[in-house]
């Protein structure tokens, strides 16, 4: 029962993966004690929450939130989103504001403390990615590292893991992969805005290419498996076997079921209403579409000085050609961990959900 967990701290539950986590914790228990942290506090709202709003990269603002909060667990899933190219942002945000978050979660007695990471720490955005697990690829960093926002996510996490039995706190890591659910702006609006633009019969490459999702309401569950197990690990006085062990530890998570990167493209276009037939999909030889990204990328950087970029770039047409797949053999293991919603479901209910919250009020607007 969420009661075990004590006083709870989502940081950032206003947000996409942070409410979701909050009705994870009240579907366990009503009665919850749930607090919010968020910069900004008007959007999904729960009437059994308490809400405060405040920078995390602004120390005295989060330890005056911890002095009324005394959360004795504490979800940290604040971050810009993973296009971000602002690097100054990406510092400010998961580089100090995780370190301030860390250090008042110790000098408060918080006892556990669960960070959302991401797979892309492991990941140089060049090589594919086949069946990875937590053991055999360690976090990367600059210069290893090409993308910022994977290299401070890799700092965060660090700094979070690092903390594990300091002032007794016990912490773990949740690497989800690509993430789609309701309140999905990023890769559900690109989905169906692909779709209602008549663009989902466009494909780079052959298509074949593996891509592991995580369904938002899994990872949510993942997020508290870890929280009521670090609880538990509390009474003991020293780490349990390895085995069994969550404290000081990160976990790929994901769905059970793997599509191709292309055919979840297309199926998402057929639940919001735009079917596209095989027969109808045009494969653009890789070679073309590095080369036209190439010279998108440098035609936007001289119009605007280097002040944008275009969304179709090399990066995004890499990593939409190479396989990306990671094991959850780890957090099955350790942490029991099941998808509870298929992708198939849950990218239907995302579907749904945009459709009807964001594209159909767009519509009603103009």
């Amino acid at each position: 029962m969420a009661s075990s967990l004590g006083s709870i701290l989502v940081v950032g539950g206003c947000g996409f993966l942070g409410h979701h986590i909050i009705s994870e914790l009240l579907e366990q228990d009503a009665s919850a004690s749930i607090s919010v942290l968020d910069l900004r506090t008007d959007a999904n709202r729960h009437p059994a929450v308490t809400y405060y709003s405040g920078d995390i990269s602004n120390k005295s603002q989060v330890e005056a939130v911890f002095a009324k909060v005394k959360p004795k667990t504490v979800f940290h899933t604040v971050s810009p989103h993973p296009l971000q190219v602002n690097h100054k942002l990406l510092d400010k945000v998961n580089v100090v504001g995780t370190r301030n978050l860390v250090a008042c979660a110790q000098q408060a007695g918080t006892v556990a403390f669960v960070y959302t990471s991401s797979t892309s720490v492991v990941h140089d955005h060049h090589s594919p990615l086949c069946d990875a697990t937590e053991a055999a690829y360690p976090v990367i960093f600059h210069p290893q590292q090409p993308e910022h926002y994977s290299h401070t996510k890799a700092v965060a996490e660090t700094l979070v893991l690092d903390a594990n039995r300091v002032g007794g706190l016990l912490t773990a890591s949740i690497r989800p992969t690509t993430i789609h659910g309701e309140g999905d702006l990023l890769v559900t609006g690109n989905l169906c805005r692909t779709a209602c633009g008549g663009r989902a019969w466009l494909q780079f490459g052959d298509g074949t290419n593996l891509m592991d999702t995580t369904y938002v309401g899994n990872v949510a569950h993942a997020e508290v498996l870890a929280a009521h197990a670090l609880v538990a690990a509390s009474s003991s006085s020293s780490p349990l076997p390895e085995a069994r062990r969550v404290e000081g530890e990160a976990f790929f998570v994901r769905n059970d079921e793997r599509y191709p990167f292309w055919e979840i493209n297309r199926m998402a276009a057929r639940m919001a209403g735009y079917p596209v037939e095989e027969k109808d999909v045009w494969a653009v030889p890789l070679w073309l579409a590095m080369a036209g990204a190439f010279l998108a990328q440098w035609l936007v950087w001289g119009l605007t000085l280097g002040r944008k970029e275009p969304l179709l770039t090399t990066r995004v047409v890499r990593l939409v050609t190479i396989e990306r797949t990671f094991s959850i053999d780890k957090i099955r293991g350790r942490l029991g961990y099941r998808p509870r919603v298929s992708t198939e479901e849950g990218l239907q209910r995302a579907v749904r959900w945009y459709m009807r919250e964001v594209y159909a009020k767009k519509d009603k607007r103009q």
